[in-house]
């Protein structure tokens, strides 16, 4: 990522966001980070799964978008075809980022060079007095929870990892001409472990809010076959006859 600068209104009065902007960032996205809160809204589009990001090693919950790397199966031109839009999409191209001065503390941060942004056209940031609008507004809302959110997710995954509960798998896609492709690092949840699991632990779980997250990712996986019936039926992606979930075998030899 280019480096942010802290938003202001003396700087960026007339800066605009250019309208879709959440949606073009998102068309080359085969998975996109979901926060644990979105879990329960996302599982009526996605297959969701635990992934390490590679730069950092740190988990992330991910919506898996398309089989295709830079592809994404729910933008359709400049709509965004899933019911749940993930937040995100919603904020971009406004991030946070560690206030310059301050040792402890958030800004909104800009990439000034990102094209979703224009002093032309689009939802205007500030008003003509330099307060921000009711965009900006709403968007630093979803951004200042998304820091609460973040802390979350991150408990949330620890905690199952810790239980044992996720179980990495192997994604093997057979496609039209037989060849396969394998998607790996994928972690969903292991049901025996799950099951095995303590009345005690399953209650710890439970006031935690994430037995109904579990159950979600588990219910996600069903979301593959209509993943698998929407790329079948988009041009520009080659047809996958079927598909099957193993073990990883890496996971197995640990």
């Amino acid at each position: 990522m280019a480096e942010l600068v802290e938003l202001n209104s003396a700087t960026h009065g007339d800066l605009k966001v250019v309208g879709n902007s959440g949606i073009r960032r998102a068309a080359d996205q085969h998975v996109i980070n979901l926060r644990v809160g979105e879990i329960g809204k996302a599982v009526g589009d996605f297959p969701i799964f635990a992934t390490r990001i590679s730069q950092s090693g740190k988990w992330a919950l991910s919506a898996m978008c398309s089989f295709e790397p830079n592809k994404n199966l729910f933008v359709e031109g400049e709509e965004w075809v899933a019911l749940y839009r993930p937040t995100m999409m919603q904020t971009y191209p406004l991030f946070l980022m560690n206030a310059p001065d301050q040792e402890k503390g958030y800004c909104i941060g800009v990439n000034e060079q990102d094209p979703s942004f224009s002093r032309e056209t689009g939802e205007s940031l500030f008003d003509g007095n330099g307060k921000a609008t009711i965009y900006l507004s709403n968007v630093t809302t979803m951004l200042d929870a998304d820091i609460k959110n973040d802390m979350q997710t991150h408990k949330f995954i620890e905690r199952l990892n810790e239980l044992k509960l996720f179980n990495e798998i192997d994604l093997l896609v057979q496609l039209e001409d037989d060849s396969v492709q394998t998607i790996k690092g994928l972690n969903t949840i292991n049901e025996d472990v799950l099951q095995s699991l303590s009345s005690e632990l399953l209650t710890e779980l439970h006031k935690n809010g994430y037995l109904a997250a579990i159950y979600a990712l588990l219910i996600s996986t069903n979301q593959l076959n209509g993943l698998i019936r929407k790329q079948n039926l988009r041009e520009g992606f080659t047809n996958i006859k079927r598909i099957k979930l193993e073990t990883a075998k890496d996971a197995t030899a640990a």
